[in-house]
């Protein structure tokens, strides 16, 4: 294990760096920008040209299993067994040759003809939560929309019964809480890995009944999609929860978090607000902006496969490393004063969706979903602004994981 014991420090926990991150990373990327972090076991990279690399650097692997395993203390590894067999095939945690296996099948699911039919999905969406507020003259960004929003349109996509889509919801976000608790106490990771297994097991027995009726008798829904995909190619359909779980995992969280990230972005910025309301033609460069700007994922980890060398440290095998998009987006180096928010940037090479491989799958309906909602909610609502009776909350995660508000209230 490294030891840096002289070397510089910095609080990612720290209330402030919650509520602004970007200030902290502009020291870490000048003072050590690959930081040995002592107390959480990891190395943090902060630069754009090094983030970048390293995103396609085959002798990174992204099975996140050890690290995983590291954090739940006692607990016996099989008491989450479930858990570990619903994300085992999940292409986030592959390398290749099997995670372009897995994304080949995965991309079925997200073909351009798919893609556009969601369009109204969204704008429907979209206008019935803001139909449900309208009138109240304020509402909360997050809970009256940037949390109900995805979750409405993945369970639509998916094609699941309404019966089940609440249930299906809880039980993606008890399992997606095991990655937002990543660096908390082992007591608090093992007891949100039990609830985790026992959702994987509940949500895994509904996508095979959901698979075993599209067999019978298809449609033009994603579930449906997979599906006639895994069995043309003669893959094992028994694999399809691991999919799912992962593309709803995907759309749900980060989505909801750029969502108010991206509305707090604007309403902080009221030259920028202004100048897409006069020009909402913007708007595709504005999302853009957002996503550079406050990115949801500030942080991807890497496990080091082999020895290696990044930007002069010695990095060992069997290193966790923890890739700073949030940090590379705001690099000087890369972009031209990079703490302003611009809805006019061009280009705007973030990081925000990764980079090589590993690009997000679901980039284009994260894109459309970003545009639909805030160029609706504009429109919509133009008096839009923060309710300055009320205070924001910012998320109480760690900054590595995901960053966003537990509360955004607005008025209009």
């Amino acid at each position: 294990m490294p030891a840096f014991a002289n070397g510089p420090t910095y609080d990612l926990f720290a209330p402030e760096a919650l509520v602004n991150s970007y200030p902290l990373f502009k020291r870490m990327r000048s003072e050590d920008p690959i930081h040995y972090c002592e107390s959480g076991g990891y190395w943090i990279l902060t630069r754009y040209k090094d983030v970048e690399a390293a995103l396609r650097d085959e002798r990174l692997s992204t099975d996140h299993t050890p690290l995983y395993i590291n954090q739940l203390g006692s607990l016996d590894v099989k008491e989450i067994q479930n858990f570990l067999d619903l994300t085992s095939n999940w292409m986030s945690e592959k390398d290749p040759p099997e995670h372009t296996r897995l994304r080949k099948l995965a991309k079925q699911g997200f073909t351009t003809r798919a893609i556009e039919s969601w369009r109204s999905i969204i704008q429907n969406t979209t206008d019935r939560l803001l139909d449900q507020v309208q009138n109240h003259g304020g509402m909360d960004a997050v809970s009256d929309l940037a949390i109900p929003l995805p979750g409405i349109i993945i369970t639509e996509i998916f094609g699941v019964p309404e019966t089940d889509r609440a249930n299906m919801l809880e039980w993606t976000m008890d399992i997606a809480q095991i990655f937002g608790a990543a660096g908390g106490s082992t007591i608090e990771m093992a007891e949100l890995a039990r609830k985790a297994d026992k959702a994987a097991v509940q949500f895994s027995a509904l996508i095979r009944e959901q698979v075993e009726q599209r067999r019978r008798q298809p449609g033009t829904d994603m579930i449906s999609l997979l599906s006639v995909a895994y069995q043309e190619q003669g893959f094992n359909l028994e694999e399809l929860p691991s999919v799912c779980i992962q593309i709803l995992n995907a759309g749900l969280v980060t989505t909801t978090e750029q969502i108010a990230n991206g509305v707090n972005a604007l309403l902080s910025h009221p030259d920028q607000l202004q100048k897409l309301k006069t020009n909402p033609s913007l708007i595709n460069s504005a999302v853009e902006e957002m996503i550079r700007f406050d990115t949801s994922v500030p942080f991807f980890f890497r496990i080091a496969k082999q020895d290696l060398t990044i930007g002069g440290k010695e990095i060992a095998a069997g290193s966790v490393i923890a890739l700073g998009l949030g940090p590379a987006n705001h690099d000087p180096e890369k972009f031209e004063s990079p703490e302003v928010f611009d809805i006019t940037r061009t280009p705007n090479e973030h990081l925000g969706f990764s980079s090589g491989i590993h690009f997000c799958l679901g980039a284009a309906l994260a894109r459309m979903e970003l545009t639909i909602c805030l160029t609706t909610l504009l429109t919509r609502l133009p008096n839009l602004s923060f309710d300055p009776d009320k205070q924001a909350i910012p998320t109480k995660h760690s900054i590595l994981i995901l960053k966003g508000f537990d509360s955004l209230p607005v008025k209009f």
